[in-house]
């Protein structure tokens, strides 16, 4: 087995086993696959190996170099995205969460909706953070409920356990808005945000009139049994909101699945190991391989398409409105670099206090010490940098071929 890529196993990784059914699948299904399809399976096909160049490693007292292959860095890749995932959970920790209860609030679709959902993702998952939103915002404004405007942020996931197709958007939503008139902070009841039912009867008048108004000639297109029962949506109390931001960042920069390993049976299925929602109990399935890649790759999504996205107070455009909901909460006030210089804590006069120093950014910058910090896999000792090459060049190092 290639240390660099890895292949082989009767329990092989997500993206081993891709690399070993992927080409089959190609040759079998590719004329009828999406064109979206073949290239998200391709860049995976081709992460961290020589294809996409990479650098050579050599210690200092052990014979041999090492090959560190570039990663492929797509949002669909299962062993891509952990240290984007690590610098976004710290951004949102210091952005988002707030010394108040917070409520992680789910919204679902009709199963007759999914395969048109499934079919037209760039409308239909627009459609679906638009009326989600709205219907949370229209509920919120309500005197008679909250009365005030809600901050969201919202995940998208279009996956279930059993990697089908299930798209549904998680809010994580403080408990408590600001008021109409931008001055008060209104809390929400404690353990209660709004009421799942209204908020499921106004997602479903939502949607059903932005794809009639946006869309008549896909309006045309869901079966019409999709406006008759209701829509659920799940509200639940989320705590301070850390556990909640760790599950919905587990997939911000991945896709339906971690690289975990994943069990070969000797009649050649995949078991796809899972805890049953109902009860909690780990079970399993059993897929042939050819529709354990049709279930992956049903859940890639549009070119640009923003899997995260915030509403109200929370959104990039609102800074004056989230500025004032933190000093409502007395909380410091989110600051460009340059405006943190000029900033002065509420009461302290300028000039009379010292300034305290600037906060070590989460991921440190790397020194000319050691630029890439890996380690021999037989003394662990830092390696240092011999060579490297891009796509496209057959050498990376005098007389020694990748």
């Amino acid at each position: 087995m290639h240390p660099a890529t890895g292949d082989g196993g009767q329990s092989p990784t997500v993206h081993q086993l891709l690399r070993r059914l992927a080409p089959d699948y190609l040759k079998r299904f590719g004329p009828s696959l999406p064109g979206r399809h073949r290239q998200v399976l391709r860049k995976i096909l081709s992460c961290r190996t020589p294809a996409l160049g990479g650098q050579l490693f050599a210690c200092p007292d052990c014979p041999g170099f090492d090959y560190r292959y570039h990663s492929c860095n797509d949002r669909h890749c299962p062993q891509c995205g952990q240290r984007d995932t690590d610098a976004w959970l710290a951004q949102q920790r210091a952005r988002l969460l707030l010394p108040v209860p917070y409520f992680l609030v789910t919204f679902t679709v009709p199963e007759p909706l999914r395969h048109f959902i499934r079919s037209h993702p760039a409308i239909a998952l627009d459609l679906l953070f638009a009326a989600s939103a709205q219907a949370l915002q229209d509920l919120a404004g309500n005197p008679r409920r909250l009365g005030a405007q809600l901050g969201m942020l919202g995940v998208l996931h279009t996956w279930s356990r059993t990697l089908i197709y299930h798209p549904h958007v998680h809010y994580l939503v403080p408990g408590g808005g600001l008021s109409p008139d931008g001055r008060r902070w209104v809390p929400a009841r404690q353990a209660f945000l709004l009421h799942h039912r209204a908020l499921g009867d106004r997602f479903r008048t939502v949607f059903r009139e932005r794809l009639q108004q946006q869309h008549p000639e896909r309006f045309a297109q869901v079966p019409t049994q999709v406006w008759k029962p209701h829509w659920n949506v799940g509200c639940q109390a989320a705590g301070s909101g850390e556990n909640a931001l760790r599950y919905l960042a587990r997939y911000v920069f991945k896709t339906a699945t971690a690289n975990r390993q994943l069990p070969l049976l000797p009649d050649g299925k995949v078991r796809w190991d899972y805890r049953a929602s109902k009860t909690g109990k780990p079970t399993a399935i059993h897929l042939e391989p050819q529709e354990w890649i049709r279930r992956f790759l049903q859940h890639v999504l549009p070119r640009n398409f923003a899997r995260v996205r915030t509403f109200g107070w929370l959104h990039p455009a609102a800074k004056v409105r989230a500025n004032r909901v933190r000093a409502l909460l007395r909380e410091p006030p989110l600051l460009s670099p340059a405006e943190q210089t000029a900033w002065q804590p509420p009461g302290e006069p300028a000039g009379e206090t010292e300034r305290p120093e600037p906060e070590v950014p989460p991921h440190p910058q790397p020194t000319t010490k050691n630029p890439h910090p890996y380690r021999c896999p037989r003394c662990q000792k830092a390696m240092r940098l011999v060579g490297a090459w891009s796509p496209g060049q057959r050498m990376l190092f005098p007389n020694r071929p990748p």
